[in-house]
């Protein structure tokens, strides 16, 4: 009887146990150290940008240290996290992206309808905190250099990476400027092993590689910038252009004036190089001019109605479109270009231009041409709007050598493109808080809410002093 008493005695405190044991379980899923259900520490990604940046507090920060190295980074690409600080940048928080993805796949609405805008710009500003104890560069004329610095600002550490101490000149920290030129020696990782004179003395280190440009038969090529990934398609007559993604993108400001672009230290500076354009940049205030742009992927039953309204404004416009565009509305489309409008090119298929062999690109431009003459008799101008805002060096050179402009955009009207957000998007309050003299404004034709606001926008802007200007201006 003994026995079975501290048998039972035993099992009733193991099973106390087991109950204090779920009870302290519970309580700590409730009230947990930051990770509560629902709460975890994941991307923070605006839902504008389809590349956002990460706030995840166990990620390992060397990768982006090693972004921000250049005072003058480019952002990643529509993040809404605020960046991160190390001793080389202090990072402003980033805006909601203006990078304009249009995925109108086909022109197929029930796939993707017409996605031309996620509006993206990103904007990770970084400032200047390298004050009285820098130095800035003067670096010596190097008959042997080979590359040059596009930062406004750029760190030279002793290794490669952001954890290695910075290269000093006369005791204080040394930082490249734009347009310097150096001696790349070699390449570890995203790192260039550089040299360089200053006032005669040498200098040898590492400085990171995105805000490098190697010189053409340099023996080295170009290091993706951050938000960017190098496509590898084999090109014979374009092996001297770079073929690296990127994502068009701008930061906006609220002063109406033309928003700064994308890649500044990297491709966008060559823009005029490859007749690509995002704004009229020499437009004036007194000469106000808006260019008003519509994607066409596909007809949702609003072209018409938008001709009606330029018509009454007397308002002259562009409109990109696609092949099945011109398969299936080809009536539309010669109407375009009946009242004097410009027709452009979007694509036949609406592809991620840098993931295509040459021949592809020229098929995927041509094919569109001679549709669109035989549907419409009119031969298509010869500007083109890159799906998704996608594009690489490489792109740019084979749509200029076809005899076409490459047409971004300065502003643009979030998620326009999707139709199950129409009630929710904002086309006059977009452009009331976003219009500059210059602006090339893309707008997709597939929505109603655009539709619905033009006349108010088009009023809008002739009241605010504007003229609506036509792309063949852009010099």
């Amino acid at each position: 009887m003994k026995n079975k008493k501290t048998s039972f005695l035993t099992v009733t405190i193991f099973a106390l146990l087991l109950a204090i044991a779920a009870l302290v379980v519970v309580i700590i899923n409730m009230n947990g150290s930051g990770d509560k259900p629902g709460d975890t520490k994941t991307a923070d990604k605006a839902s504008v940008s389809p590349t956002a940046g990460v706030n995840d507090d166990s990620k390992d920060n060397a990768v982006d240290n090693a972004k921000n190295d250049a005072e003058n980074n480019t952002s990643d690409n529509g993040s809404a996290n605020s960046g991160t600080e190390n001793d080389d940048v202090n990072v402003s928080p980033t805006a909601a992206a203006d990078n304009g993805n249009d995925n109108t796949e086909n022109g197929n609405a029930t796939a993707d309808p017409g996605n031309d805008s996620n509006t993206g710009d990103s904007s990770e500003n970084a400032s200047d905190n390298t004050g009285s104890n820098a130095v800035s560069s003067n670096v010596d004329a190097d008959p042997d250099a080979n590359a040059t610095v596009t930062a406004t600002s750029l760190n030279v550490r002793k290794n490669a990476g952001t954890e290695y101490e910075k290269i000093k000149v006369d005791n204080k920290d040394f930082s490249l400027t734009a347009n310097d030129r150096v001696r790349i020696k070699d390449v570890k990782g995203d790192w260039f092993h550089i040299t360089f004179k200053v006032n005669g003395t040498e200098v040898d280190g590492y400085a990171y590689g995105p805000y490098i440009i190697p010189d053409t038969g340099s023996g080295f090529t170009m290091i993706a910038a951050p938000g960017s990934t190098v496509i590898n398609i084999q090109s014979e007559r374009y092996k001297d252009y770079d073929n690296i993604l990127r994502e068009w993108w701008y930061t906006r400001n609220n002063t109406h004036t033309i928003p700064t672009a994308a890649y500044s230290n990297d491709i966008t500076r060559k823009f005029a190089d490859y007749g690509a354009y995002y704004a009229n940049l020499n437009a004036t205030d007194a000469d106000k001019v808006f260019y008003l742009t519509f994607d066409c992927g596909y007809e949702n039953g609003y072209t018409e109605k938008i001709l009606d309204i330029l018509k009454a404004h007397n308002a002259k416009a562009c409109f990109f479109v696609t092949k099945s565009y011109v398969k299936e509305a080809s009536s539309i489309a010669k109407r375009m270009k009946d009242e004097g409008h410009i027709v452009g090119n979007h694509t036949a298929t609406h592809p991620v231009l840098p993931k295509k062999t040459d021949e592809q690109i020229e098929e995927e431009l041509i094919s569109v041409e001679e549709l669109f003459k035989e549907k419409t008799g009119y031969d298509l101008d010869h500007y083109m709007r890159p799906p998704q805002g996608d594009f690489s060096e490489r792109t740019l050179k084979i749509q200029q050598d076809l005899g076409y402009k490459t047409i971004f955009w300065s502003l643009a009207i979030a998620n326009d493109w999707d139709l199950t957000k129409q009630n929710s998007i904002d086309p006059f309050g977009t452009i009331k808080a976003g219009h500059h003299s210059g602006c090339i404004a893309l707008i997709h034709a597939v929505s109603s809410a655009n539709t619905a606001a033009l006349d108010d926008i088009l009023t809008y802007l002739e009241n605010e002093g504007y003229r609506f200007g036509t792309l063949d201006e852009l010099q």
